[in-house]
């Protein structure tokens, strides 16, 4: 009955359910979603609501429910409008928070839907601005093969690239995706450890530039009060 539902019934079912319901009311509305959304493989035309958004990324800590999360919420970033609404809902900081609690497929597809709302402005912005974030992609990527390493590689690249002064120290970083190159890794996942490399080396390079002026400019003003004193002497 429920898979003939349209798409806005559908959300309303699942809004009640996920907003009022059971633990039970709540994974049984996770599970109808992901009966209907996954096949559709892009969450279907409509926009999802944000109440709905906000039952599935609040699902993603639970144990029972993180499966079906996890598949919902990445069949529902595959829409691009999407993406801004799981942002705001808050699912950037839910993903990288609920990553230690997470394994094999689930973390896969978690770390595939943060890799798609990190492809919107706002939500980069939340991954840059989260103390989790780095640690939390620098360890799925050496515990992670297959996609799941690519995907944390790619994470990774979308913090350090471009970012400027705001990223992160980099030397330890740089060190573990070296390391996660050296091992099993897509061509995709190498193109972006290229990538990410070479910015991390590039911030290596302009912070040794500042700390070497800084040292010139030291050694230099220490040259002029000598030269100060010295000539007071005489």
């Amino acid at each position: 009955m429920f898979m003939s539902l349209h798409p806005m019934e559908l959300f309303h079912l699942a809004e009640l359910q996920l907003s009022t319901g059971s633990d039970v009311e709540k994974l049984a509305a996770l599970q109808l979603l992901e009966r209907s959304l996954v096949p559709a493989a892009g969450g279907g035309e409509e926009a999802c609501p944000a109440a709905v958004m906000r039952g599935v990324v609040g699902c993603l800590k639970d144990r029972a429910g993180a499966r079906s999360a996890t598949k919902v919420l990445l069949a529902l970033c595959l829409a691009e409008g999407n993406r801004h609404v799981a942002v705001e809902a808050g699912a950037v900081a839910e993903v990288v928070e609920a990553m230690p609690e997470m394994e094999g497929a689930v973390a896969e597809r978690a770390l595939a839907a943060l890799e798609l709302m990190c492809t919107v402005a706002e939500g980069a912005a939340e991954l840059r601005a989260h103390a989790l974030s780095v640690p939390m992609m620098v360890s799925m990527m050496e515990n992670m093969a297959g996609r799941g390493k690519e995907y944390a590689i790619s994470i990774l690249a979308v913090i350090y690239i471009g970012a400027g002064e705001q990223a992160p120290p980099s030397e330890e970083v740089a060190r573990a995706v070296v390391l996660a190159l050296q091992g099993d890794c897509s061509a995709r996942g190498r193109r972006k450890g290229a990538q990410l490399l070479k910015a991390l080396l590039q911030d290596d390079e302009e912070e040794n530039e500042k700390e070497n002026g800084k040292l010139e400019l030291l050694t230099q003003e220490g040259e002029g009060e000598g030269e100060g004193e010295g000539g007071g002497g005489g």
